[in-house]
């Protein structure tokens, strides 16, 4: 009967190695972006905030599982931003809000992303 349960244990063990690579898996900057991308024209020219914006939002807040992630997410973003000629940080920054949800830190040249906490 002991064989058994330490079988069962070995199962178990080795399926947390299969199954959490892919639970706690780091977002990516090709994520981000693809979710982030449809807020550039409202970021850029103002007007209405596109629904694909808001969902995109709501979908890379939901990606940050850790404080490593969040990092990420903000690097990304930071990056991302500072290549986006007659961008306007104050769009991007009222984007959260428009969208009904918050963001842990505020997007400009200056923010130091390896300060965030998760």
């Amino acid at each position: 009967m002991g064989s058994k349960v330490e079988f069962l244990a070995v199962i178990v063990v080795c399926s947390l190695f299969v199954i959490a690579p892919h639970v706690y898996a780091k977002i990516s900057c090709e994520q981000v972006t693809m979710l982030l991308t449809p807020c550039i024209p409202y970021a850029v020219f103002g007007g209405d905030v596109p629904p694909a914006c808001c969902s995109g939002i709501k979908e890379s807040l939901a990606l940050v599982k850790t404080t490593e992630d969040l990092r990420l997410k903000c690097e990304c973003v930071k990056e991302g931003a500072a290549g986006i000629p007659g961008l306007n940080y104050t769009r991007v920054n009222e984007l959260p809000a428009k969208c009904g949800t918050t963001s842990p830190y505020l997007v400009s040249p200056n923010t130091d992303c390896s300060k965030l906490k998760g």
